[in-house]
This record gives C-alpha cells, structure tokens and sequence, in this order.
C-alpha cells in the first residue's frame, strides 16, 4: 500500500527492506529501483536481485541503513517488538516516523518522540482527524474495533479453535500475527495504549466493536457532542496523509462510501 501511495504521488523509495519474501521486493527493486536495500537473513542474500542498490543484512543492517537515508521519512511496518529498534534509530536521526508497528509505542512509548510519529492505521489516523477541530474540546476517546474472527464464537467455544480459524478476518486482510491479534482482542489493547501516548493521556480512552469496520474512531468532547470518522476499509488513507498531507487531501486514494447501501452501523 506504501508503495502504491508513493508511486501514485511520484515519491522516490531511497530504501527498501523486507522478512523473508525475497520474491516480492525481487520485483519492488525492478519497478521502484531504490539505492539501498535490507533483507533479514544472510542465507537469503544469493536470491535478492539488488540491482546496483547497497545491500544490508539484519536487524543492524536495517539501522545502519536509516542512518545512511538522506530521505526524512520512515515507514515502519515491521512485525513485532524487533520493530522498536528501527523507531529508536528513526527519530535518533532526525526523521519523521510513519508507524505501523504497534510494539513500538507499547513498549517504549514514553521513551519516543511523540511528535515526529504519524501512525498509519486506520483507527489513530481517525482520531487525528477527528481532533483537528479545535473549536471543541474532547472528553473521550474511542477506537473501533471489527471482533476480529471469533466476534460470534460462543465464548465456551473459543478454546476449541484453531490457528486457521483465527486467521480467517471478516473485513481486513492483513498478515498473519496481526490477524491472531485481532482475533484475541490482543491488537485492540495494543491499540488503547497507543491511543494514550499519541493523543490521550488526559482523556477517557474506550474501545467498541463496530462489525463493518467503517467507523474507525469517535470523539466525545465536552459538550456531550459525539463526532465519528467514516471511511471505506482501505489502509492507503491513513498512509497517504503520512507520506504527503496535502496530495492526500486533494487526491482520493480509496472507494467513497455508499452512505445510501449502509442501512445501519451495528
């Protein structure tokens, strides 16, 4: 979705990195031809096709190559808690951070830079949104969330279920541990918690289930006034307004909503 954004606004990728799916940044090379590139495992380093990009290995590699960036904007989607490195090694040079990896601001919130971040999810970029209007002023915070796969499991039956079920999303399609997370409720919590170091640390932060996903955030300000931001599932919004706020603002990036087909928001 990164990629899409960026070649829809005629952003040049200086770096690229990836997991273990050589074959997919194999083609990102060809098309974006960044100047370097990171890959996780040395044992994978006979099939990456880096063109003339420098090459980096690792964890360490993936820092060093921030730091040789020129470019001021990172996106980091890595999985997991190995992503807090690269946010530290981000913000340590000066550049601002698009983030898409939760563990981050869980862990070591209160260690970031808060003003250099942008998350890149759907719910945060919502609450964004929704407190540009200074004229109020928020009381309370509130994220949606879908129910993930088992939102109408019995609750008797949850511990029977399996990693497939688990992975079986009704609205996203995201990868697999973020799904899991989703599934256990695990990802909404992460998700509070971010709300509070980016927005809330003086405000009532809440969680509801929204089943279409088209809700992604409420504010409830001071005079018991409640505003929501609505918009189709499609993760290239919030990115979009990372890379470029004011391309983002005058180019659409996802499917308008059909407000006339929505007979109610459950």
């Amino acid at each position: 979705n990164a990629l899409k954004i960026a070649k829809k606004f005629g952003v040049e990728i200086e770096a690229l990195s990836c997991g273990k799916n050589i074959a997919l940044i194999n083609e990102q090379i060809k098309v974006f031809k960044p100047k370097k590139v990171a890959i996780l495992d040395p044992n994978d380093l006979n099939d990456l096709e880096p063109l003339s990009a420098k090459v980096f290995v690792g964890l360490e590699g993936i820092d060093a190559m921030v730091e040789e960036c020129v470019s001021n904007l990172v996106i980091n989607a890595i999985v997991g808690v190995a992503g807090l490195k690269a946010s530290f090694k981000s913000l340590q040079t000066n550049k601002k951070l698009a983030l898409a990896n939760k563990e981050s601001l869980v862990s070591a919130g209160h260690l970031l830079d808060i003003s250099q971040i942008t998350p890149i999810d759907s719910e945060h970029f919502g609450l964004w949104a929704l407190l540009q209007n200074k004229a109020l002023k928020p009381k309370s915070l509130i994220i949606s969330a879908s129910g993930g796969a088992f939102r109408d499991t019995p609750l008797e039956l949850i511990a029977i279920q399996n990693a497939q079920n688990a992975l079986k999303h009704p609205n996203w399609s995201m990868g697999s541990k973020i799904t899991i997370d989703s599934a256990s409720m695990v990802n909404k919590l992460f998700e509070i918690l971010e709300t509070y170091w980016l927005f809330g640390a003086s405000l009532k932060i809440d969680a509801l289930i929204e089943r279409s996903s088209i809700v992604h955030a409420l504010v409830e300000f001071e005079d018991n006034s409640v505003i929501a931001h609505l918009a189709s599932t499609d993760m290239q919004l919030p990115i979009s307004y990372a890379i470029d706020p004011k391309l983002a603002s005058l180019n659409a990036s996802i499917k308008p909503l059909d407000l006339y087909a929505l007979s109610a928001i459950k």
